[in-house]
């Protein structure tokens, strides 16, 4: 009986992994502005940035709870960068991230 107990847990616990809603979309912050600032993320893993003149994103990968984003900085000074936000809160509508005690929502659009 306990192994049965402990095999409905393990597969229970992999319904709610898999059930965790998928970052692939158009994200934009919930600023206030006029402006729409944000990112797509597409199911190849390709990205881009929207509205963020100094920003290029071309990639995005998901690792556990943490979003990684790659791009180029544009400007007198392009470089490439890697950013590393943790996912706190991710719905089909809702996508919160944080970095150095730093905390962004975006809305699915």
């Amino acid at each position: 009986m306990k192994k049965i107990l402990n095999i409905v847990a393990f597969v229970l616990l992999l319904t709610m992994v898999s059930c965790s809603p998928s970052p692939v979309g158009t994200w934009i912050e919930t600023t206030g502005g006029s402006e729409e600032i944000g990112f797509n993320l597409n199911k190849d893993a390709s990205a881009s940035s929207i509205n963020m003149g100094y920003v290029d994103f071309n990639q995005w990968e998901k690792n556990g709870d943490l979003l990684i984003l790659k791009g180029d900085y544009l400007g007198s000074n392009k470089r490439e960068f890697s950013d590393t936000m943790k996912i706190e809160s991710i719905t089909k509508t809702e996508l919160t991230l944080s970095q150095g005690g730093y905390s962004v929502t975006y809305i699915k659009k």
